[in-house]
Formats: C-alpha cells, structure tokens, sequence
C-alpha cells in the first residue's frame, strides 16, 4: 500500500470521496479529447446514484409492477373480449337532465320491478366497517355504513346515501328499502327540486332517487327532510336519496356516506348464484389471477362482469390468461368512453391525461400542469380561439369523482423534508398506463400537444414533474417504440441541456422496466457513439437500469472506456466523462449489491465484483479503481446520513470460506487494496474510509463490518502501521468544543482491533508514512 502522495488540487482530495471533484463542474462541458465546443449548462452535475434515487422516488407505482408489463386488449397473443353478465349496481350512461318549458303533466315517477330487487338481494354484500379502515373486527356488518343508513331509514322514514357513481349505491340504496320493509318500489325524477319531491310519494311505497343533486346551489336543507319525513310517516313509506360523495346537506340528519364491500367479499356474493360447475368458490378466489384483480376497489358493475368470467372460467368456457387479462381489458374500455364521450369536454380529458400523468402526485400539480395541456390541446381543436380556462369552475371534488379517482393525504419528499400533501391517484390501479397508450397510439392527433407539453415538464425546475415527464415518455416508447423515439427521446438524448438528457435515460431506464423491446441494444450503440451527448444519455441510462443486465452494462462502460483511448483522450487522470463512466459503474454495482443482500442470494453480485479485479489493469484500471471510490460515498440515509451501502453490503456478505459470500468480501477487499495502493486513486481512498470510520461512530453495524474488512487491507506490517496512523490521527468533524480535536472513539477502538491481527514483522518504533493524511 502505497503511502499517499502530494497531488494536485483536482478530483482526488477535497469533498466526498464520490463527488468527483473539487467544485461541482459544468453538467455540459465537452469531453476531453472530443473537440466540440463546450455546451452551456443548466444545472450541476447530478451523482448517477442520485439520479437513480430520484427516479425511484418519484416514479408513480405501476411503473415498476408486473401489472405494466401485460396490457391493452391483446395478451400472450389472443385478443380478449368482454360479454354477458348481469351487471348490477350503477352504470352510467350519461349525465344529460333534459328539462321542459310550460305545464308539468309529464310522469315522475315509474314503478321498478320486485323481482329486479329480489334479484339483487340474492347476491348483495353488506359492507363491514372493518372494509374501511382495513380491521377486522367480528360484527363488522352491523357498524358499518349499510346498518347506519337502516337505522337512519327506520327511524325518519328518509335516508341520504352519498358515495360514487361506481359504488353500487343504488343497489345498495334498494336493498334499504327492502330491509326496511317496502314490498312495493318506485324511481323518482333526480331533476325534481328537493321541495317538490313530497308530492310525488305514494302510499305504502319504498321510493328511490338516484343520483340526486345536492350543491350548494341546490342544497337539501333541513326543511325538506322534516317534510318529507312526516310524509313518508303518514303513507308508511320510505325513501332513500342517493347523492355523489360531497352533498350540500344539514348535518344531524340520515346522511350516511356509502363505500362498497371489500373487492373478494363483493366477488363471493356474486358467485353465490353462479354456476361453479362443482369448483368451490374460495378455491376460485384463491387464484393468482384472480387475486391480481381484486387487489384494489373496482366498479361494482366490473366486479359483477368479473363473477361471470370466474364461472366461466370454472365451466371451461373462460381461459386462465382471459381471467388475468380482466383487469386490463376493463381499464381500456373505461379510457375509450371517456375519450368518446361527448359528456368529457375537452378540459375534462386534458385533466385525465395529466391524471394519468401524475397519478399518486399533489393535486394542485396535476390540474396546473392539466390546464397547460389543455391550452395546446385547444390549438389544435380549436386554432382560431384562445383557450378559456375556468378559474374558479368545477370543484376539485367534482373533477376528481369524474375521473373515478379519490384524493388522499400523504407525506412527500422534499429537498426540505416530508411535507404533507393532498394527493390524487385512480382507484383502478391499470388505469394511468392504459390511458397513457391509449392517448399516443389511438389519438395521433393529439401527440404534437403532448410532445410540446413533456418537451416543457422535462423541463420543469420541480424533480417530480421532470421524472413524470420521463415516466410518460417511457409508457409511449414501450407503446411505440420507433414514433416515441423518433418524436422525443432521442431529441432529449441530443440535446445540449442535462435536463433533458436526463429525461432520455429516465425515459429508456423505466421503458426497460414495462418491458419495451432493444433499449440494452439502444444504449450500447449509444455509449460508444461519436455525439458526446448520446453517450451521456447512455451512461447515465446504465447507472439507472444497469442492474437488469449487469454484465452487459458493465462491459459496454469499458468499450466506452476503452473507445475514449482510441480516440486519443487521456489514459490518466479524470476527465469528466471519465467521471460519468466511473459513477455509472459504481452506481449499478451498488445496485446489485443492494437486490443481493434484500435477497440473501450472493451469487450474481459476487460475479460482477470478483471479475473488476481482473479488469483493473491497462486503459480500465483508472476506471475500475475510480468506480469502486464512486461505490463508497452513497448511504441508505438522505444527505449523505446513513451507513454507506458498499460498507453495508461488506458486512452483511456472509463470511463462510467457499461461499458467494465469501467471495464478494475478498474481491472488495482486494479493490480496496488497489485503490489505497495507487498513487493517484489513494487520496480519495483514504478519504472515503475516512468517511466510513466516522459513520461507524454512531453505527455499531458499521464498525463491525470494519472491523472486518481492516484486517483484509493490512497484508503487510507497513499497512498496519499505515492504517493505525490514519485511524489515530482521525478527528472528529466538527470538532467538539469541550474535548477539542480528538479521534472519534470508534477510530481508537478500530486501531486496538487491527493491533491484534499485526501480521508479525521488524520491531521497533512505527514512524509516521511520510506526511500526515488529510482531514
């Protein structure tokens, strides 16, 4: 082990041991070597394993599931169709309320058939309150809100059920009326004002209003329902009004908000009067298929298409992919009628788009960056006329219910820390991928918006609209691969702006990831081409995806090595491409590593660390040594806090000789020991175990892995003699006012360990290796 040597104030000594560089250097400049004029920068250089941090942070979540590799209405070749079935609940078939001027002689009300409600009781499911907050408490049913509306029924006559359209709450609203004794049923006119309702009760009669409006411009107040109370107690009737989720209604009255049964206990009540042909129902729940399309809520009315698919399924008129690809195929017909429906405006469907775009991200985010869509979408409909966005129009209640979305309130990660946000996502999970490709391949009229529209998120100052704009990019290039990368990608992969050569490895890491065919094939042509920029892309891409294919993305690093020589860059010393290669490198070795240790299962991530070893010589030792300093700096904390994760993955290899384990612990080791030893490479080394030490202060996870990993770099007396003097000349940063510059205590009882494994040698006094190591 060398000792280190004076060197100049260039990338080895000051700042992190992973940074790179003294000073933060210009995202853009051109390559050593290269000849072309230095881009102007927009930003900093981000660390690859940032990049790769940021990008999984802020990616929505179907993109990393398995539910995003199998979509649209084609799967394992087969086209799937949907047909049959009896749908209950609510099915929307539009909102138009037609309304007439002069004498009101037309009929109100209209009688719905008792064997119709009886049909339904056969297979209706009480909520349990247990369904809401995820318990499971026994007696559920009778706390949950199907009991609440009966008491509130049996009590005032007059129930009010809110929810969504897709709850099944007018099921759920006749099913009251049946509960509370009503033999006989009439639906009256929504579009009766609430004070006008009173005349049309007839006696003896369980009555229905469904989807009645109460806004605020049309409340219900407290009067009506005394009115029609005293009515209904008159005639010995009962009625139920049922509303969307936020009703303009007095409170202390029967208003009871409505949410569906839990997704397996709805499908259980269906196939109660299916046709099994001898299958037993909780083996057919019990389906992986199955399972996967009852992990969330769905429509009430898709759940009953799904009970007919199941039976058939269990009769063998149904296969097993048709049963898993439900899911998917009722997503794409939900997206066709919004994009068909005339009751969508053209606003409605910009905010859908952004939706999708944004699912599970701030709701302000969303219907700010929907109403930008939406003025390029109005370009193109309507090119003669500025866009007129409203203000102060629909409610974010009302814009969210339409979509079949729901808001919810969860923490989001900031430069700053955590801050609490109201979020948006579907509530059918497929939904966003659906009608991201549904939008670039079945409306091409609308790409030339949207191109616009991402080209200005990736853009964007805000990382979460930066990643969303990739993300969206990415379902689009899996979509259509030769259009997405034609019209966007490799735009951004050109471009002299970092930003947007983000965006192009973003988008190609998460297209990868949906399965989208030959991005490997694109980043290796990439990572050695003569545009330094479409090699950036490349590089970057690899630290971001990498780990999918590790032993293919590290030898095309070291072409991309190797190519820099041939064109006559420097062999020594650290260029800045020479940087984004070695973080690149250190970055998708770092995530193997992490994916082997959540596994237990050493094996691949030995391959790839036990093999840099035997690269370090020629034009790639600078860059397997400078790789392995990269690997050093990042942590599992935000901010550089944390144990650091090659530190981590040390300690946690298993150290039994012959295994993977084992293998992975000397081939560090051994990088360790080149790095420390070569006289350009030793100072960031020493550096970073520095760094290391002084983590494993307040870490006792860490110094145990020290503990082990110092000996291993002491194979002579004059390395043990070295590290002791580094660990007793450490000090504490900051230092400590009250004790002044001391060595952290876990560095002296570092040094009193590797006394002990002194490999016997000369005696005599240890002088210092020549001058003092940096602090």
């Amino acid at each position: 082990m060398s000792t280190p040597q004076e060197q100049p104030p260039a990338p080895d000594e000051p700042g992190p041991a992973y940074a790179g560089a003294a000073a933060p250097q210009a995202a853009d400049s051109a390559p050593a070597g290269g000849g072309e004029a230095a881009d102007d920068a927009d930003t900093e250089t981000e660390h690859a394993w940032h990049s790769r941090r940021d990008l999984y942070r802020h990616s929505p979540g179907f993109m990393l599931g398995h539910s995003a590799r199998i979509g649209g209405s084609v799967v394992a070749g087969d086209q799937h169709g949907v047909s049959g079935g009896h749908v209950t609940g609510d099915v929307i078939l539009g909102g138009k309320v037609e309304y007439h001027l002069g004498g009101d002689t037309e009929e109100r009300s209209g009688a719905i058939p008792v064997t119709e409600v009886e049909a339904l009781a056969r297979h209706f499911v009480q909520p349990r309150a247990d369904d809401l907050d995820g318990t499971d408490t026994p007696g559920g049913e009778q706390d949950g809100p199907f009991a609440r509306a009966l008491d509130a029924l049996r009590k005032d006559r007059v129930a009010v059920l809110s929810g969504p359209a897709t709850t099944g709450r007018r099921a759920a609203a006749l099913m009251l009326l049946r509960e509370a004794g009503s033999r006989s049923y009439r639906a009256l006119d929504p579009g009766l004002g609430a004070g006008r309702l009173v005349g049309e009760l007839r006696d003896g009669c369980g009555h229905l209003v469904a989807d009645f409006t109460a806004t605020a411009e049309r409340p219900l107040r407290e009067h009506h329902l005394r009115a029609l109370s005293e009515r209904l107690h008159a005639t010995d009737g009962h009625l139920v009004l049922v509303t969307g989720p936020h009703p303009a209604v007095p409170t202390g009255t029967g208003h009871v908000p409505w949410r569906p049964p839990a997704p397996d206990a709805l499908l259980a009540g269906h196939l109660r009067t299916k046709d099994l042909a001898g299958r037993d129902a909780a083996e057919l729940l019990g389906l992986p298929e199955v399972r996967s399309v009852l992990t969330h809520h769905r429509p009430v009315a898709e759940t009953a298409r799904f009970a007919e698919h199941v039976a058939g399924y269990a009769r063998g008129t149904v296969t097993l992919a048709a049963l898993g690809a439900f899911g998917h195929v009722a997503a794409e017909r939900q997206v066709r009628t919004w994009f068909d429906s005339a009751d969508h405006t053209l606003h409605d469907k910009a905010f859908l788009i952004a939706l999708a775009t944004f699912d599970e991200a701030p709701y302000p985010l969303t219907a700010e960056l929907g109403d930008v869509l939406y003025q390029l979408l109005q370009r193109i409909e309507h090119p003669g006329e500025p866009a007129r966005i409203p203000v102060f129009g629909t409610s974010s209640a009302q814009r969210v219910e339409k979509a079949l979305a729901e808001r919810y309130q969860e923490p989001e990660q900031t430069e700053w820390g955590p801050v609490l946000q109201t979020k948006v996502q579907f509530r059918d999970k497929l939904t966003a991928l659906t009608l991201l490709r549904e939008v670039w391949t079945g409306h091409p009229s609308a790409r030339p918006a949207l191109i616009t529209w991402l080209r200005r998120l990736a853009d964007d100052p805000r990382p979460v609209v930066r990643t969303r704009a990739a993300a969206t990019a990415a379902v689009m290039t899996e979509a259509d691969l030769p259009s997405a990368m034609a019209l966007l990608v490799r735009g951004w992969a050109a471009d002299r702006r970092l930003r947007a050569r983000l965006a192009a490895a973003n988008a190609l890491a998460l297209a990868h990831h949906l399965g989208a065919p030959h991005i490997s094939r694109i980043l290796a042509e990439w990572c050695t081409s003569p545009d330094h920029r479409l090699r950036w892309t490349a590089v970057r891409a690899y630290a971001l995806v990498g780990d999918a294919f590790p032993h293919e993305a590290l030898r095309a690093l070291t072409e991309a090595v190797r190519g820099m020589e041939a064109r006559g860059g420097p062999v020594r010393g650290w260029t800045e491409e020479r940087e984004d290669l070695a973080q690149s490198a250190a970055a998708l070795l770092l995530a193997g590593g992490q994916d082997a240790a959540g596994r237990g299962d050493w094996s691949a991530a030995a391959d790839l660390w036990v093999d840099l070893p035997a690269l370090a010589r020629g034009a790639t030792r600078d860059f397997v040594l400078r790789a392995t300093v990269h690997a050093c700096g990042p942590t599992d904390g935000p901010d550089g806090a944390g144990r650091p994760l090659l530190l981590d993955l040390f300690g946690r290899a298993e150290a039994t000789p012959g295994t993977d384990g084992a293998a992975l612990r000397q081939a560090l080791a051994a990088l360790w020991r080149s790095v420390l030893g070569d006289p350009v490479a030793s100072a960031s080394g020493l550096h970073a175990l520095r760094g290391w030490v002084r983590a494993a202060d307040t870490d006792p996870g860490a110094e145990a892995a020290l503990t082990g990993l110092l000996p291993l770099l002491a194979v002579s007396v004059e390395d043990h003699r070295r590290l002791a003097y580094l660990l007793e000349n450490l000090r504490t940063e900051p230092l400590d006012p009250a004790t002044g510059p001391v060595p952290p205590a876990v560095a002296l009882r570092l040094r009193d360990r590797l006394a002990g494994t002194r490999t016997p040698g000369p005696s005599g006094p240890a002088d210092p290796p020549g001058p003092a190591p940096s602090r």
